[in-house]
């Protein structure tokens, strides 16, 4: 894992460029086609349609930087140099030793895809790209996941990705993580209402710690009362 000697925090690293292939099943979810749906072949045969239509003409990319954990409890996360984000992060992050801010993002092509679809009433292409761009944007999540994990030292392990708006994160931490990285690198911005443009972009935090603690400390969506949660992983 990188770190910067005697620093709070390290470098950037910024992922573009790289193959993403967003998860089939995950556009029909976004969809409405849970796992082990019945899904209508000529719905099967519009997503593959769409798939080929933005085949090498997306550009997702995402970005990441590490900090070190000073103080992890139920209410909130502060990392070094007094950054505060707050909300019950702890509950998911209370192992981690260090946390990288991440965001991820398919890109402004595939909403202005969706957009157009939908002014020409053509709704399910509509919502089949708003579906893609949403899969695409977690495949890039999972890029940086996989990115992380090649850099962990041995007997490390990292947490799942938490975002703001989940598991008991306020939506208003979105301010702190875009003052924690800089999201105009990988060409997002944050609106005044919280939303991200463009749209179909992904920030959040992940930790990094001593794998036996993050064993330990399980994945906390198994003690959440939200079994119908879309975020439930």
């Amino acid at each position: 894992m990188p770190r910067a000697s005697g620093s709070a925090e390290t470098a950037e690293v910024v992922l573009e460029g790289v193959r993403v292939e967003p998860d089939r099943s995950e556009i029909l979810r976004y969809l409405g086609y849970p796992a082990q749906a019945q899904v209508p072949p000529w719905v099967t045969s519009r997503v593959e349609a769409a798939l080929q239509t933005v085949a090498g003409r997306l550009r997702p990319r995402g970005i990441y930087r590490l900090y070190q954990v000073e103080c992890c409890n139920t209410h909130a996360l502060r990392l070094a140099g007094g950054r505060l984000l707050r909300g019950r992060i702890g509950e998911f992050l209370g192992s981690a030793q260090q946390a990288a801010v991440f965001l991820a993002t398919a890109g402004p092509e595939i909403t202005a895809w969706a957009e157009q679809a939908m002014r020409e009433r053509d709704i399910l292409s509509g919502l089949i790209y708003h579906a893609l761009g949403a899969a695409l944007a977690e495949a890039m999540v999972e890029c940086i996941v996989a990115d992380l994990r090649s850099r962990l030292r041995p007997g490390e392990a990292l947490t799942m990705p938490y975002s703001p708006g989940y598991c008991g994160i306020p939506l208003s931490e979105q301010r702190t993580l875009f003052e924690l990285i800089d999201a105009g690198r990988v060409g997002v911005e944050l609106l005044p209402t919280l939303i991200m443009r463009p749209l179909k972009s992904v920030s959040g935090v992940i930790g990094i710690g001593p794998a036996e603690r993050v064993q330990a400390y399980g994945n906390p969506c198994h003690q959440c009362p939200l079994t119908d949660c879309r975020m439930r992983r």
